[in-house]
């Protein structure tokens, strides 16, 4: 017990936390790099991740610099620099930046201080990867798994699955596979009207609505168009599920749609909630696709039918 007490109070070595970082510059990287580096994030969304050695370094410079990025020389280039390896690498390099900057100890401070809350923010995300990768560490006894129904393709596998699964596939779906299993889904009465709100903005309406020349053998466009025509009509009475979209695909596809409307004409008078549409669930998939081949989603799978693990 006296011994876990005693370890417990002995700090650990600075080179702990080493497998948090990878090492690319271990001695400072060019300002072309550091530019490079401050900038890499700057149009990040409220909803998306900002990796916190991205921000703790953004803040460092903004403290040295301020917020507009210069042409850098001198001690500022300096100053970067340390910032970008109090941020980015590993103990040896960090603790090299510190005994360059002991003649100014506030600097210094502010260096030492910033790497204790970078690893503290950085621990739990390491953990969470960590617990993510076992979680999906079956991935591949899921993609084996034989399937419980059975078809001479793809389009007759999702002919015996149900909204849900129409969904996910529509979710997943790699539009170089083509048209004709998603012109089946959104042609179903079942269909449930986000699924095929999220096949219409995937496939560029603003694009086909202002196409000067129709093809014949443009089924891209034509698929895009009948969809359009039925939500516009109200053909999908099903509107149980909602989108629950990134902000930037969101916000793309509401322009993308605004665009298709302007145009005034059939049939792109579509409703304006199409996408904000909340719904009143989350889909529960019994299948997924991946790489064109339909199997078990995993979660499904997981729960209801993996073996045990021994």
């Amino acid at each position: 017990m006296f011994a876990k007490l005693m370890s417990r109070l002995v700090p650990l070595p600075a080179s702990a936390h080493d497998h948090l970082f990878t090492t690319f510059a271990p001695e400072g990287a060019p300002p072309q790099v550091l530019n490079t580096i401050y900038h890499q994030y700057r149009d990040t969304m409220p909803d998306e991740f900002m990796p916190p050695q991205h921000t703790h370094y953004r803040a460092l410079v903004d403290r040295i610099i301020g917020a507009n990025w210069r042409r850098l020389d001198g001690i500022e280039l300096r100053r970067v620099s340390s910032a970008y390896v109090t941020c980015f690498e590993r103990s040896e390099a960090f603790e090299f930046q510190l005994a360059l900057w002991r003649i100014d100890p506030d600097f210094r401070r502010l260096l030492a201080d910033t790497r204790a809350q970078l690893i503290a923010q950085l621990m739990p995300l390491a953990a969470a990867e960590s617990a993510r990768r076992a979680h999906f560490s079956r991935w591949k006894e899921c993609l084996a798994a034989p399937l419980d129904i059975e078809a001479a393709d793809r389009l007759g596998l999702i002919q015996q699955m149900g909204p849900d699964d129409w969904h996910e596939i529509v979710l997943r779906w790699n539009w170089d596979w083509g048209v004709a299993e998603l012109n089946w889904i959104t042609s179903q009465r079942g269909c449930d009207r986000a699924t095929a709100v999220f096949a219409l903005c995937s496939g560029k309406p603003s694009e086909v609505a202002t196409r000067h020349v129709r093809r014949d053998d443009d089924e891209h466009g034509w698929f895009v168009r009948d969809v359009a025509s039925r939500l516009e009509g109200g053909f999908y009475a099903n509107a149980e599920l909602g989108l629950d979209l990134p902000l930037r695909q969101r916000f793309a596809f509401e322009s993308d749609l605004a665009a298709a409307r302007l145009t005034g004409v059939s049939p792109w008078r579509l409703p304006e909630d199409l996408v904000a549409h909340k719904g009143k669930r989350t889909h529960r998939p019994r299948y997924s696709v991946s790489d064109g081949r339909v199997h078990f989603e995993y979660e499904y799978w997981l729960e209801h039918l993996a073996p045990p693990q021994r």
